[in-house]
């Protein structure tokens, strides 16, 4: 644990209860917005792998690979 986040933890320990819980939903929102930005990525890869198999791309690019 780095310097900083020792004494951040040590910091958080001074709050109440209730300003604790209240960071925690903070953070956890943040992180959230993270999730949601790989979600997406992951739901346009997708996209794109169903459009290359529908096209045929994916098929004929594994059987090149298998054939090198």
């Amino acid at each position: 644990m780095s310097n900083l986040v020792a004494e951040i933890a040590e910091k958080i320990k001074l709050l109440s209860t209730d300003e604790q819980h209240a960071l925690l939903r903070m953070l956890l929102q943040d992180t959230e917005v993270a999730d949601e930005d790989a979600d997406q990525a992951w739901r346009d890869e997708v996209v794109r792998r169903v459009k290359a198999i529908r096209s045929g791309e994916a098929a004929l690019r594994a059987l090149q690979e298998w054939q090198d």
